[in-house]
């Protein structure tokens, strides 16, 4: 697109810069000619005004104020061609263009300003036409990206490459980065945010190699309006994986599903490991209402199964400190979360539940952000009454070893009852076992760390053994 001072360069207009040449690099975004008094009422921003001079009062101070007006339309610079009977454009009216930084440009009469209106239409219509082609392959590489990348920032890197720029998606509350091209960010001062429009709460951060240029922003336009919709894309499958979550917990809270039949689902999400239930009072003025947590994107890659119940909210969740931390970060101020024994199939979904919301009243008790079940003094069973109580009893004590032999095909447990059945000696341990001494040490070491329990104290054994009486005696060890 033409600059003022390109115009001047073209010889055959024969265009003299005679005020304001400070501010020759405005851009020209159209021509228009008129001869009335009152210019700025027919222009638009970007304009070239081109006139004969006839509609320009004769005195100097109305000079200065007819141009105060036509600078303020915003309009690129003034061309005079003069006629005969023009009046002569006086010093001052040249000192107040000096001043506004504004140019005006002076022409021959004999000049024909259609053949100067060319000049600069041609130059917006090429200018068009090189917007165009940009935002065309800008869209070709975005198809091209869509059939190569699974990932997003896959995606956004063949993006940023075929730009020449370093691209980021940035979450407004947080300014945490959501994804990122491959290549190292520029210098601050050449980093640009532009928010993406719609219901993600994002910034497109941008930063480039050279400056930008007013022909960018179609193509950032585009570049934003193609980032928003996939963003938008991604936060309807969030939707629908967070509704179906809703389900499959309800369904385990009905016992209508078997958790045991459940594992799989939940692995597909990313839920794998050790898994907890929790139960959660949101707190207040968090970046995240507990109907948006789900798109809070330290949750993106393994969120947890939420399910609303009457103010709280129900989840299951892999048994991690730092996602603990994530959800009380994003519900905000006064976040409390009863976290259950690990998750286990003898022990049961509901019993998880029960564990949770007991864990989550101490935690209010205690002043407490986030309590684990176990973790308050809730006294030892010694006989257990009911199933129940006994699932209690297995989930608190034995669940984190049952779920470890599932996962890793180990046998913490059978280890642990044939210890226990041995009275704590260990050379008969390892006998029946068939496994070096060595090895006894190392899994009743693991004992102790996945239960927090020593299983060679007085305290440990009796812990354990009611628990593993309680088992046997429900068959709950069978899945029953």
């Amino acid at each position: 697109m033409l600059t003022v001072q390109d115009l001047i360069h073209i010889e055959l207009l024969k265009l003299q810069a005679v005020a304001g040449a400070a501010g020759t690099g405005r851009l020209i975004t159209w021509a228009h000619a008129v001869d009335l008094p009152d210019p700025w009422r027919w222009v638009s921003p970007g304009d070239l005004v081109m006139t004969t001079g006839v509609g320009m009062p004769h005195a100097a101070q109305a000079q200065v104020a007819w141009l105060e007006q036509l600078v303020q339309s915003n309009a690129s610079a003034l061309v005079v061609a003069p006629r005969e009977d023009a009046p002569a454009l006086s010093g001052e009216m040249l000192e107040a263009a000096d001043r506004l930084l504004f140019p005006i440009l002076r022409a021959s009469f004999e000049l024909e300003f259609v053949k100067l209106s060319h000049y600069v239409i041609e130059s917006v219509l090429q200018a068009q036409r090189e917007r165009f082609n940009a935002s065309e392959r800008l869209f070709q590489t975005y198809a091209e990206a869509l059939r190569k990348a699974p990932e997003m920032a896959e995606r956004l890197s063949i993006l940023a490459d075929a730009l020449d720029l370093w691209l980021a998606i940035e979450d407004q509350p947080s300014g945490a980065t959501i994804v990122a091209s491959r290549q190292a960010v520029q210098p601050p001062q050449r980093v640009e945010r532009i928010p993406i429009a719609g219901r993600v709460r994002a910034n497109l951060v941008m930063a480039r190699n050279t400056k930008r240029t007013p022909d960018d922003s179609i193509l950032v336009r585009s570049l934003v309006g193609l980032l928003g919709v996939e963003l938008e894309r991604l936060m309807i499958h969030r939707d629908q994986q967070r509704e179906e979550g809703a389900a499959l917990l309800s369904s385990l809270l009905a016992s209508e599903t078997e958790f045991a039949l459940a594992r799989p689902m939940l692995e597909r999400r990313g839920l794998s490991g050790t898994l907890v239930s929790l139960a959660i009072k949101p707190g207040s003025n968090g970046p995240w209402c507990s109907a948006q947590l789900h798109h809070a994107p330290a949750l993106h890659r393994s969120s947890p199964l939420l399910l609303d119940d009457k103010g709280l909210l129900l989840a299951i969740s892999r048994d991690d400190s730092e996602t603990f931390q994530t959800l009380c970060a994003s519900l905000g101020d006064g976040t409390l979360i009863g976290v259950s024994g690990p998750l286990a199939a003898a022990t049961g979904f509901r019993e998880s539940v029960r564990q949770a919301r007991l864990a989550l009243a101490q935690a209010e008790e205690a002043g407490a952000q986030v309590l684990r079940y176990g973790d308050a003094h809730t006294g030892l069973i010694m006989a257990p009454k009911s199933l129940a109580e006994a699932r209690a009893l297995v989930g608190r004590y034995l669940g984190a070893l049952m779920e470890h032999d599932r996962s890793q095909g180990a046998a913490l447990l059978p280890t642990l009852m044939t210890f226990l059945h041995n009275d704590g000696n260990w050379k008969a341990t390892a006998l029946d076992l068939g496994i070096h001494r060595q090895t006894l040490v190392y899994r009743l070491k693991l004992v102790e760390q996945l239960s927090g329990i020593k299983p060679t104290t007085s305290s440990g054994i009796a812990r354990f053994w009611i628990a593993i009486q309680a088992g046997q005696n429900t068959d709950l060890f069978n899945g029953g």
